[in-house]
């Protein structure tokens, strides 16, 4: 069993490429009648193949922090917004979240503490300029259209759009609620800090926001609903469901992959 402090974040990492065909059958057993039948649904065998690696990656992360309930027995509902949380009782009031993109999956546990996720592949996006006029934060595309080249604008252009998202994630809202309603940036102290539009209701003192590189494609960010002083000290781990469980450590906002 993993000890999960409270306020600290862990973060769980499977890179889809490494996880064996062998064990999609195992994976099946630990899914719930109601996810075989939604798995159906999907008609790509790859993105069938995704899903399944997804939802019994969840359960057998969740029961890391508990030697009473194995990964078939998690239960899943969704709240009023539709954001998929634990049916309680359990060892300890577990928060997730996860996201996926491209090759990578990540699963984000907190105890209680509300968070986001959100991970991104890097894709050259020519429009990903016109994309941040249309819908960030004036002063937000002002920074991106002052970006000395193309290259540092599009990192800069995935850090705000993952923020973005994991803080609309960790509300339980999606972007419906406005992406340019929060505005990021980073201060001399290299904080990442919000301003929140009035219409959100809410507190950026009350918000901690933490921003990584996942190798060279891939950005990722993390919103923790705690104050900064409680640093949330995200802890990242790879994970190939059943198979591998590994520790992983970050230099410079970067997570080292082996």
């Amino acid at each position: 069993m993993m000890l999960l402090p409270q306020n600290i974040a862990h973060i769980w990492l499977v890179d889809l490429r490494t996880v064996p065909d062998a064990r999609l059958e195992d994976y099946r057993k630990l899914l719930s009648e109601d996810e075989l039948a939604r798995l159906e649904n999907y008609k790509n065998p790859k993105v069938q193949r995704t899903q399944l690696i997804t939802r019994a990656a969840v359960r057998v992360c969740l029961s890391q922090y508990s030697d009473s309930i194995p990964p078939k027995s998690w239960r899943f509902e969704r709240n009023e917004d539709g954001k998929p949380q634990l049916v309680q009782p359990a060892p300890m009031p577990l928060s997730f979240n996860l996201s996926h993109s491209g090759d990578w999956l990540a699963i984000a546990v907190t105890v209680e503490t509300p968070l986001g996720v959100d991970v991104q592949h890097k894709t050259t996006r020519p429009a990903h300029l016109e994309l941040a006029q249309r819908y960030f934060h004036p002063d937000e595309v002002e920074e991106l259209e002052a970006c000395p080249s193309e290259a540092a604008r599009l990192e800069l252009f995935f850090r705000f759009w993952t923020l973005k998202e994991a803080y609309l994630k960790a509300r339980g809202t999606g972007i419906v609620t406005g992406l340019e309603k929060i505005r990021f940036h980073i201060d001399n102290n290299g904080w990442i800090i919000a301003t929140m539009a009035p219409e959100l209701d809410d507190d950026s003192q009350q918000w901690q926001f933490h921003h990584y590189h996942l190798g060279e494609e891939y950005s990722l960010s993390l919103a923790v609903n705690q104050p900064r002083a409680q640093d949330a000290c995200p802890c990242f781990y790879k994970v190939i469901p059943l198979a591998l469980e590994e520790r992983l450590h970050t230099q410079a906002h970067r997570i080292l992959l082996h």
